[in-house]
């Protein structure tokens, strides 16, 4: 008898270490932001973050064009993310660049000096659209990750930034999409990550469905989006998953009243030899540089907004214990013409 096998991936969002955050990191230890969580992250056989800062000791600006908000963490922020046992960041984000060229080197380096493996950023543009592979309980996972803002981020022949991608461009995306599909013949499962969408958005617009589809037609077996501050809905393509959205992990950011961005979600997809089986999801809270579980008044929030943001795309939800099940519908819900 072939015994089966399962993966346990856990996805967050968006790990903002800066700013207070990093104050926070100083003055109570680098575990604090996160050990609320570390019986969750800690028991997966995978867990991936997005970092939403650079890291390095340098407090610099990027030199480029001036932007709003610019986020660093010091290198202790790098054993937050070894507490919590997270095994990749991406590193495709509109803030890897924060601390400038050299900032993003420095991150580089320490997060290789932690044993925490990065996609998406690099010296060059080879190395940022290099994919990074696990293999993990006899399954090859790969994993890519692109932005699709920050144009003056992109990596180049000889400059180290971020594997940058313009979704108007036709033939960016027929790389794009031959890059999956390279990926595909040689591991199991793929994984794209993607900071794509705008901030705020109460639905996910057409382009990105379709975007999604083709990924999934080129071999993706798992997108996982990020970017936004709050969390979207989940689409399942065949044994293939969309998670449009996974909101955030940690931060220091205001409130957003109507998207609750301090109530997010962590991402369990359970994968085997044949796709995705299951995505299941835990409901967390984000304090002041500090997440945990959720009370009882938010969970009921976050479920009632999940049910709202899968109905559209064509997802159910139901909840079992802790953990709250997505599900396909039984009648597929049809993409809206642009």
């Amino acid at each position: 008898m072939i015994q089966s096998r399962e993966l346990k991936l856990l996805l967050s969002g968006d790990a903002m270490l800066g700013r207070k955050v990093n104050e926070v990191i100083h003055q109570t230890g680098p575990s604090y932001p996160l050990e609320p969580l570390t019986p969750l992250t800690r028991a997966a056989d995978l867990f991936f973050t997005n970092l939403e800062c650079a890291i390095s000791p340098q407090d610099k600006i990027y030199s480029g064009r001036p932007k709003a908000f610019y986020l660093r963490a010091d290198p202790v922020a790098a054993e937050t993310l070894s507490n919590a046992d997270v095994d990749l960041v991406s590193l495709a984000n509109n803030h890897a660049l924060d601390a400038n060229f050299a900032g993003l080197l420095d991150t580089l380096a320490i997060l290789d000096k932690a044993g925490i493996r990065h996609v998406g950023a690099g010296e060059d543009l080879a190395e940022a659209s290099r994919p990074v592979r696990f293999e993990v309980k006899g399954m090859k996972i790969g994993v890519l990750a692109y932005c699709d803002h920050q144009p003056d981020f992109a990596a180049g022949v000889h400059r180290p930034d971020i594997r940058y991608v313009d979704l108007a461009d036709s033939a960016t995306l027929d790389l794009l999409f031959k890059e999956v599909a390279d990926l595909a013949a040689q591991v199991d499962h793929v994984v794209v990550a993607f900071h794509w969408l705008p901030n705020w958005i109460s639905h996910i617009p057409p382009f990105y469905r379709s975007l999604a589809r083709d990924l999934v037609s080129s071999g993706a077996r798992l997108i996982w989006g990020h970017s936004p501050h709050h969390f979207q809905g989940v689409e399942w393509i065949d044994q293939s998953l969309v998670i449009y959205s996974s909101g955030g992990l940690v931060d220091d950011y205001a409130l957003e009243p109507n998207f609750r961005n301090d109530r997010e979600l962590l991402f369990q997809v359970t994968l085997s030899p044949l796709g995705v089986e299951q995505i299941t999801v835990f409901p967390i809270e984000l304090d002041f540089a500090r997440t945990y579980p959720t009370r009882t008044e938010a969970r009921e929030w976050i479920i009632w907004r999940l049910k709202q943001m899968c109905a559209e795309v064509g997802s159910r939800v139901e909840t079992d214990g802790k953990w709250v099940e997505i599900l396909p519908m039984e009648v597929p819900v049809e993409l809206e013409k642009e």
